[in-house]
């Protein structure tokens, strides 16, 4: 029988990883990164698992995923924050998939919540991404946004069952990330040379920001959601608006 060792990064969630890690207590080992919480996110760990690493990912918290997969010492790893829940089928399924010598790894859809409630449209359902994969064949890349990946095709199936995400607490914690992700994206987009000029300012400002509320809100059907979902498409616009303006000033200030 092939072992299974779920990741698990996080960064003051001492209101959350509690859920998470009753969720996963199955597991043949838990593997907690953390990025040096202030609050009692590492004490709630101890009594779950020893096998604790604190890094300070100054942000890249990809970098964090990756020490993890590491650290594991499972034939297959699961890949989770600390905001997201395994239910017990999924965990069944999770028990059942890690046995097939046909796969060396899984998309798995995730539900989605915002504020409560599960989002179907913007893009954020079913959400698949690899999360259960065999070690060793693939690992998180240092970019925000980007997901594992693994080359073989016909060697990835898709999960029936669900993992459960609880975006956000409130709107004070949606804003808070909110500043993080876009100070990253800003970073990552300095670092690859991008720039601020009279050429590009009405696509990186008005373009690019209009044609990603259009896209979460129209096309991928938003409108579904209510306010959640116009709030959600919004919000994605102004990302974008945030990145730029954050990168304009650092290059000014370089």
């Amino acid at each position: 029988m092939n072992k299974l060792s779920v990741v698990v990064i996080a960064k003051n969630e001492e209101k959350d990883i509690r859920k998470c890690l009753e969720s996963i207590k199955w597991a043949d080992e838990i593997v907690i990164v953390d990025d040096v919480s202030i609050d009692k996110t590492v004490e709630i760990c101890r009594e779950y698992t020893q096998k604790i690493f604190v890094n300070d990912s100054k942000g890249s918290f990809h970098i964090n995923k990756n020490l993890g997969l590491e650290k594991a010492t499972g034939d297959w790893i699961f890949s989770l924050d600390a905001d997201e829940i395994i239910s017990s089928e999924l965990a069944d399924e999770i028990k059942e998939k890690i046995n097939n010598p046909d796969k060396i790894g899984y998309y798995v859809p995730r539900k989605n919540y915002f504020l409560g409630k599960w989002i179907k449209g913007c893009g954020w359902w079913p959400d698949r991404i690899i999360r259960l994969f065999k070690k060793g064949v693939t690992k998180w890349p240092l970019e925000i946004h980007d997901t594992p990946k693994i080359e073989a095709k016909d060697k990835v199936g898709t999960l029936k069952n669900a993992l459960i995400h609880h975006t956000y607490r409130n709107l004070h914690h949606y804003f808070d990330k909110f500043n993080q992700y876009t100070s990253r994206l800003a970073q990552e987009e300095y670092e690859k040379g991008v720039r601020i000029n009279t050429g590009n300012f009405l696509m990186c400002f008005f373009v690019k920001p209009l044609y990603w509320f259009l896209r979460k809100f129209f096309i991928w059907r938003g409108f579904r959601d209510g306010f959640s979902g116009f709030f959600i498409s919004f919000s994605s616009a102004w990302v974008i608006v945030a990145m730029y303006a954050k990168l304009w000033e650092k290059q000014k200030n370089t």
